[in-house]
């Protein structure tokens, strides 16, 4: 590893976000190891979310400090993008006014195609979400196991990387709405011939409310699961009629596993790219499609000349 260069910036209010693509644990230590104790010694709040085998090897190395830093599995938080934003401003906010060091270790394994897609969104958003925090984060990538797209999207999400050559600038990094926006500029497949169709009543969403219920559990959802998609389609639907203009349709089918939620109809209901994926500030729609995005397991939303799509997915 080369020090620091002179490309990268000499941060203080704002975040710092790395993304670290190493190739054993023995240059995982060498690079966290000292990010680590430099945070210690300035008090910042310090946590570790990592694999196992980077906890037991950080731990180890960090000897008697190892006691001062807050450990995490991996596994049990990262379950879901927004629901894990959530957490870390949770976490930054209880921990202020001292600052936040994190070495971040995402889960990719196991991922469909369409979750790839959204961690990878969630990389970039919490640029956009932290970015006055103060905060230090270096997200470890293993380039040993992780596919090239997911080390290519490493370097798109993080405005600095450490690959042996850095820490330095990334001439990859796109900033988080551009990049939001390339995610969902994916075509989304046409609902199947024998999905289920409901046109949207302005006038009764209750019966919006009955028609998804009914169907959901009818497709195998039941207790909190069925809850949650009734409520966010709920609240997709509402947002539908208040912003954007009839006739708005409900579709409903299921998909490998998944049961597929999608509204559509004219009108843009949702501003840009990033509404909803940031901690709401106050502002009922923001706050409505936080929700929502917090309910599913993946939240899909294109706009073009015709109207908006919103499509929800929950894993039976």
């Amino acid at each position: 590893m080369t020090g620091q260069s002179s490309g990268v910036a000499d941060h203080r209010s704002s975040m710092v976000h790395r993304g670290f693509l190493y190739h054993d644990e023995e240059e995982v230590v060498s690079v966290c190891v000292p990010f680590l104790r430099a945070g210690l010694e300035a008090d910042d709040a310090v946590v570790v979310v990592a694999a196992k085998p980077n906890v037991l090897a950080l731990r180890d190395a960090l000897g008697q400090d190892a006691s001062s830093v807050q450990f995490e599995d991996a596994l049990y938080w990262y379950q879901h993008p927004v629901r894990t934003i959530a957490a870390y401003d949770a976490y930054v906010k209880a921990e202020a006014p001292r600052r936040a060091r994190v070495i971040a270790e995402p889960v990719w394994q196991g991922r469909t195609p369409l979750e790839v897609v959204e961690w990878a969104r969630y990389e970039s958003i919490v640029n956009a979400a932290f970015s006055n925090s103060g905060a230090q984060a270096i997200c470890c990538y293993d380039r040993r196991a992780l596919h090239p797209e997911i080390l290519g999207y490493a370097r798109q999400t993080h405005p600095e990387i450490i690959d042996g050559e850095g820490p330095r600038r990334s001439a990859e990094y796109t900033d988080p709405g551009p990049f939001s926006a390339t995610c969902d500029r994916r075509p989304l497949p046409r609902a199947p011939r024998l999905a289920e169709t409901f046109s949207i009543n302005p006038a009764d969403l209750d019966s919006t409310r009955a028609f998804a219920a009914e169907r959901a559990a009818r497709h195998g959802l039941a207790g909190d699961a069925l809850r949650d998609m009734v409520s966010a389609v709920a609240e997709v639907a509402t947002t539908a009629v208040r912003h954007g203009s009839a006739p708005a349709e409900l579709r409903m089918w299921t998909d490998n596993g998944d049961l597929v939620c999608e509204m559509s109809g004219p009108g843009h209901w949702y501003p840009d790219a990033l509404w909803g994926f940031t901690p709401p500030s106050g502002s009922e729609p923001a706050f409505g499609l936080w929700g929502v995005r917090m309910l599913c397991d993946v939240v899909q939303m294109q706009t073009d000349a015709d109207g908006t799509t919103i499509r929800l997915r929950t894993r039976i």
